[in-house]
C-alpha cells in the first residue's frame, strides 16, 4: 500500500472514549476537514465489522463525491480500520489508539490500495499532499472536540 498521510497526536482522554467517538463514522465530518457528510447505510452498531457508510467529500477541482466506506477491522479500544471504493485512490484508513497513563496516543494513517504505475507517478504526490494537509488540521480539531466534550 502507498502511504498518503500519517499523523499522531496525544489526547487527554481514555482510549475507550476516543474509540467510541471515532468508530462512529457519523462523527467523522465533525473533525476531519473536507468531509461534507457521512451516514450509516444500515443500523448495525458503530464499530461493527462490515458496517457500511456513505461519505460525501470535497475533492479539489472536482467538487463533491460520494464514497462507500466499510469497516474491515475493529478491535475496541485500540484499532479501527475502514476501506473505501473511491477510484483511483482506493483509500484505507487506520486508526490506532494507545493508552498512556491519563492520555492516549492517537495515530491516524491513510493509505492508497492502488498500485498502478501511472497512479503512483501522476496522482500519488498530489493526493498525498492534500491528505497530509487535511490530517494536520484535523487531528488537533479531534483533540479539541474530545477534550471539550468530556470536560
Amino acid at each position: 500500500m502507498n502511504v498518503l498521510a500519517k499523523e499522531t497526536i496525544s489526547i487527554d482522554r481514555p482510549a475507550a472514549l476516543i474509540f467510541d467517538y471515532v468508530s462512529n463514522m457519523e462523527n467523522f465530518g465533525r473533525w476531519f476537514q473536507g468531509v461534507i457528510a457521512i451516514e450509516a447505510v444500515a443500523n448495525e452498531a458503530h464499530g461493527t465489522l462490515g458496517k457500511t457508510y456513505l461519505e460525501t467529500v470535497n475533492i479539489p477541482l472536482r467538487g463533491s463525491r460520494q464514497i462507500k466506506l466499510q469497516v474491515i477491522e475493529s478491535r475496541k479500544p485500540t484499532l479501527f480500520v475502514t476501506e473505501g471504493d473511491f477510484s483511483p485512490v482506493m483509500p484505507r484508513m487506520e486508526i490506532t489508539i494507545t493508552e498512556c497513563g491519563l492520555s492516549s496516543r492517537f495515530e491516524w494513517k491513510m493509505y492508497s490500495r492502488n498500485h498502478g504505475i501511472l497512479f503512483r507517478a501522476l496522482l500519488l504526490p498530489l493526493i498525498r499532499s492534500e491528505i497530509t494537509k487535511r490530517a494536520q488540521k484535523s487531528l488537533p480539531r479531534l483533540k479539541a472536540v474530545l477534550e471539550q466534550k468530556t470536560s
